[in-house]
């Protein structure tokens, strides 16, 4: 092949077109962060163990205690003028509200340790956050760093 009068063989611009592929190939690979081949850093939360030291799980579970007991006096007044199946739906009525003040009182708490789980996983150059109890082996517990997340608010 000729280039401006001079001959170039073919070997060398083949040469040149790979070290171009392979620049252009390094370059979206570092744009883009990792990618097959390089290694994630995982990290794992015990979930149950986060929650438990939440500053506000005592006062929450104080919360549904009375709600609870709120319940089962409005049961107890209720049911003494209700035939069998006025009961059983009553019973199921207040069940069912019961599980809604729990899921109400309970997801806030839920919604704030993984806010601090997103927060320390970045924190700590985390690829990847999974729970405790799908990790097997290997990976770095965060949990101490979430907690002491979750009581820093």
């Amino acid at each position: 092949m000729q280039i401006r009068g001079k001959t170039i063989p073919t070997l060398w611009l083949g040469g040149a077109a790979v070290v171009a592929l392979l620049v252009l190939i390094g370059l979206v690979a570092w744009q883009s962060g990792p990618v097959l081949g390089q290694s994630f850093t995982i990290g794992y939360v015990d979930m149950q163990r986060a929650l438990d030291n939440h500053p506000r799980k005592a006062s929450s579970e104080r919360a549904l205690q009375e709600f609870f007991q709120a319940k089962q006096r409005e049961f107890q007044q209720r049911v003494k003028s209700l035939g069998p199946v006025q009961r059983q739906e009553l019973d199921r009525q207040l069940q069912q509200e019961f599980v809604q003040k729990r899921e109400e009182l309970l997801s806030g708490l839920d919604k704030d340790i993984r806010v601090a789980v997103e927060k320390v996983g970045r924190d700590h150059g985390m690829s990847i956050v999974l729970d405790r109890t799908v990790v097997l082996y290997g990976g770095v517990d965060l949990t101490d760093a979430v907690i002491a997340q979750l009581t820093a608010k």
